[in-house]
């Protein structure tokens, strides 16, 4: 994988973009997680391939994790730029109740990881920005800059009333 600077990745990440390939209606169950994908490309440029991942765990729902990846044409691997996920740290509490793996968390790469030879979103931060998967994917949407449109179409809120409903 080449080397990105930090302004590529974020770049990558609030570039304006839009559905090419939409998620499924419903998540489907794999194993013990309920999952779903979408595809994206950049609104200003047909090269600029994405894709989502939407994973849930069965029987723990907060454990979850919506992430954007991306496609470098000339690469054969993807890089995942931003990474929101539910709390799934147990393993660390004994050892850091504070790590951010124990809360609402967002991975975001950064050029640092990269450089250390690390997956590019390997560094964590807590937030409360969200404290539900129908939240976090509202504010993964935003973070991502999808249109509008494809948001009210693929990922409505959950509080959302439709006008119209079917």
């Amino acid at each position: 994988m080449r080397n990105f600077n930090q302004s590529e990745i974020d770049n990558l990440i609030s570039c304006p973009k839009h559905v090419s390939v939409p998620p499924k209606r419903e998540m489907t169950l794999d194993g013990a997680d309920w999952r779903n994908d979408a595809k994206l490309i950049a609104s200003n440029s047909k090269d600029d391939v994405f894709s989502i991942f939407m994973r849930k765990n069965e029987d723990y729902p907060e454990n979850f994790s919506i992430g954007l990846r991306y496609s470098p044409q000339d690469e054969p691997e993807t890089i995942t730029l931003i990474r929101c996920n539910g709390p799934h740290g147990d393993f660390n509490a004994s050892i850091d109740p504070d790590h951010p793996h124990c809360f609402f968390h967002v991975h975001r790469a950064s050029q640092e990881a990269i450089e250390a030879g690390c997956k590019p979103e390997r560094f964590a931060s807590k937030t409360t920005e969200f404290a539900s998967y129908e939240e976090a994917l509202q504010y993964f949407v935003k973070a991502i800059n999808l249109d509008p449109k494809d948001v009210e179409k693929h990922f409505p809120s959950s509080a959302q009333i439709p006008l119209f409903p079917a």
